[in-house]
């Protein structure tokens, strides 16, 4: 008896320790897309992810404006903001057995949806999202497993 009870503390600790599946988070940001160079206190998005970018929208340098992490086990909408006039909400939708999760998503300008879509998150593999042209420059949302 006290070794099967020693077997589930012992079970129980070793499953509440288990790191989270990789991809249980979205990450979003919106960068700003330019041919000349940012400021020099910008963000800029990372050589692979910038290397990506050129090569979808043809924009030398990208800003990082607003990030937002969203929890994919919360199954409610979720918005990331960066700003009051152009903002994005996402919402992880419920996971069917067998099926991969499904993220959900809506872009907002001047109150009404320009864009939706639906995004089945995976590592290394990104979603894009071309927003408005701003000044020299365009935003773009990326969204991303992590």
């Amino acid at each position: 008896m006290e070794t099967k009870i020693l077997a589930l503390i012992v079970a129980f600790f070793a499953l509440g320790n288990i790191p989270s599946v990789a991809g249980d988070k979205i990450w979003v940001g919106l960068y700003l897309a330019e041919n000349t160079p940012p400021p020099a206190n910008a963000v800029p998005a990372p050589e692979k992810l910038t290397n990506r970018l050129t090569a979808v929208f043809g924009f030398k340098h990208y800003e990082l404006v607003k990030e937002e992490k969203i929890e994919m086990d919360n199954e409610w909408q979720q918005w990331a903001v960066p700003r009051n006039d152009f903002f994005i909400r996402v919402e992880p939708l419920a996971k069917q057995a067998d099926q991969p999760k499904i993220v959900y998503y809506e872009i907002y300008k001047d109150g009404f949806i320009v864009a939706k879509g639906k995004y089945e998150p995976h590592h290394d593999t990104p979603l894009f999202i071309n927003g408005p042209d701003f000044k020299q420059g365009r935003f773009i949302f990326v969204l991303e497993a992590r």
